[in-house]
């Protein structure tokens, strides 16, 4: 198994990707909200969600912060990283560029086999990085899942590769 996969083909740039420092971006999510959020907007939620932290952090700005006993609590807990971790695979293609010709993306597994699915429905799959907080290490370093989450219970897995067609 390898610990990296890439993205080439059909794109302006051919990258790597290292899961495994995946779990210090703040782009991750839970799979459980994932998986909750299936078929809902959340766009609403989010939009309030930045005012309040754009706010907070102008409030700071202007009065100061000091440490209290609770936010070195919550540092604390933050350090405890449990549960299942993905990324949308969204940003890593953006981040390649695929070709304005570009239609499929073709996931390349360990076992030989490859597996096509349309470029527009990849860009809503989600990589699993994390299971129980640990990158993963058997059939990884990733797992997909489909952003329509028909795939929940069989994730495709042992993923070397992406390529762009």
């Amino acid at each position: 198994m390898a610990d990296i996969i890439t993205v080439n083909g059909n794109v302006k740039f051919s990258i790597t990707l290292d899961p495994s420092v995946w779990i210090f971006d703040d782009r991750k999510f839970k799979l459980e909200d994932f998986f909750a959020s299936i078929g809902e907007e959340k766009e609403a939620e989010r939009d309030e969600s930045l005012m309040k932290i754009g706010q907070q952090w102008d409030r700071e700005l202007t009065h100061g912060v000091a440490p209290t006993k609770q936010s070195e609590k919550l540092f604390v807990e933050k350090k405890k990283i449990v549960g299942d971790y993905g990324m949308y695979l969204e940003p890593f293609l953006k981040n390649a560029e695929p070709a304005e010709n570009a239609s499929t993306l073709v996931c390349r597994l360990e076992n030989g086999e490859e597996l096509s699915l349309p470029l527009q429905e990849a860009y809503k799959a989600v990589l699993c990085f994390a299971i129980d907080g640990k990158p993963i290490r058997e059939n990884g370093p990733v797992h997909l899942y489909f952003g329509d989450g028909r795939n929940i219970g069989q994730p495709i897995q042992g993923i070397i590769g992406f390529t762009v067609v």
